[in-house]
């Protein structure tokens, strides 16, 4: 465990600590960033004594240094069955140690600048010059960044299985790289140049969206000029070298799993055009990474490929786009309140979820259901076009995980469960009778 290999080289005490002013987080009166001293990385906590200090730390957009005096300590492991660990997502970002401050002794502040300084001022830019829940969208989509407030639609989207949506990888990265080649060749470059002027955007690009490992890929993938899976290849090779630890975490494995299922199968859907094409290659790729989706959520939304489609096209194609324009002209003074446009949203948003609201639980798949529901699943996508194979692969599937989830699921389990169902379904129908 890093964990422990690491506790012999972490202080025992420590009194100051530098601010990481792109990862603070300000949710009621608890205080959050990370912070570094002495060559490591922390986690810190803090409870805020006044609305001034919460006002404060808002709007803190510079380098700042912590004199303190508080609690050193090894962040909590997961306590329930299936729980957070937040251990071990501490570890995957090199982080080993946690801090709780009891008193602030001093705060020096220090002007000098940094892309993390950059990324901090745009984030609150956007949420002090635009009301909620614009300014949420805001910094979501243009930076990767979503503050506590969020936590309520967040867990709405999450249970309607489109949280995704605002994991910035391969369409963000697409109209941003897309955009500055037009503007670039606009302006005269060649060609032959425009590569030598992507690559540092690219890096500019990924601080700006909190250097996540989906961004990451997304803009390896897009620089890297080979066949798919030498372009997947070599893009693992780098990731691992940037963020060795990328693999531990659930966002490193999604984006890398579901850039392998599109390379292998993007050649199989040449012959299809349109909306059949869009459903057909959305319902396998879903498909595809689902086994992957119950051992680390242990639900699935059936609905979530249809509103992936529909709300994935509305927040790519139109709400990037209008919201960047309206971000990039508020800095030279031109401000324009499209608040209303993001209130229906979320409005849609909360009626789509009345009927919706409750996933499928599927629990934890063993090692040999998950090993089965992969082969499987690789068999109906090599048999994709053979449609006898296709029947019959699909059925397999679904009767080897009803199988499997009878099989080792106890009596009384199964019982709790059939209550559960009968219990949210007399919610649903109260709910429409008034």
């Amino acid at each position: 465990m890093d964990t422990i290999k690491n506790s012999e080289n972490q202080p025992t005490t420590l009194s100051k600590i530098t601010m990481i002013p792109d990862t603070i987080q300000v949710n009621g009166d608890l205080l959050s960033f990370q912070g570094k001293e002495r060559g490591q990385n922390y986690q810190v906590y803090e409870t805020l004594k006044s609305k001034k200090e919460q006002k404060f730390y808002q709007n803190l957009s510079q380098n700042c240094q912590l004199s303190f005096t508080g609690n050193l300590q090894i962040p909590e492991k997961q306590r329930n069955f299936n729980g957070f660990d937040n251990q071990k997502y501490l570890a995957s970002q090199n982080i080993y140690r946690q801090i709780t401050i009891d008193k602030i002794n001093k705060i020096v502040l220090n002007d000098t600048f940094d892309l993390h300084v950059l990324r901090r001022k745009a984030i609150v830019w956007s949420q002090t010059h635009f009301p909620k829940p614009m300014n949420d969208y805001m910094t979501g989509l243009l930076f990767g960044f979503l503050s506590k407030d969020f936590n309520q639609m967040g867990d709405i989207y999450s249970s309607l299985g489109i949280i995704h949506l605002f994991a910035l990888s391969g369409m963000q990265v697409n109209f941003f790289i897309d955009w500055f080649r037009r503007i670039i060749l606009r302006l005269g470059i060649t060609r032959e140049k425009l590569n030598i002027w992507q690559i540092p955007f690219s890096i500019f690009y990924a601080f700006m969206t909190g250097f996540s490992v989906s961004v990451l890929r997304a803009l390896f993938q897009k620089n890297i000029r080979l066949n798919p899976l030498d372009n997947l290849a070599v893009t693992t090779f780098l990731l691992m070298i940037v963020s060795p630890k990328f693999l531990l975490t659930t966002g490193g494995q999604l984006t890398l799993f579901y850039a392998f299922v599109i390379s292998m199968i993007n050649h199989k859907f040449s012959e299809l055009k349109g909306i059949r094409k869009l459903l057909t290659e959305s319902s396998v790729i879903s498909l595809s990474v689902l086994p992957l989706l119950i051992l680390d959520f242990h639900i699935f939304q059936p609905f979530s490929i249809l509103l992936t489609i529909g709300f994935g096209f509305l927040f790519d194609v139109i709400l990037l786009p209008l919201l960047l324009g309206t971000f990039l002209l508020s800095l030279i003074g031109y401000n324009f309140n499209i608040n209303h446009i993001f209130q229906i949203l979320e409005w849609l948003i909360h009626e789509v979820d009345l009927p919706l609201h409750y996933p499928l639980v599927l629990g934890n798949p063993r090692p040999i259901e998950l090993l089965i529901l992969f082969f499987l699943i690789g068999l109906l996508i090599d048999n994709l076009f053979k449609k006898r194979r296709q029947i019959i692969f699909a059925g397999l599937i679904v009767c080897s995980f009803l199988f499997v989830k009878i099989q080792f699921t106890p009596v009384s389990q199964q019982l709790i469960l059939v209550k559960e169902i009968v219990f949210f379904c007399k919610i649903n129908l109260i709910k429409k009778q008034f």
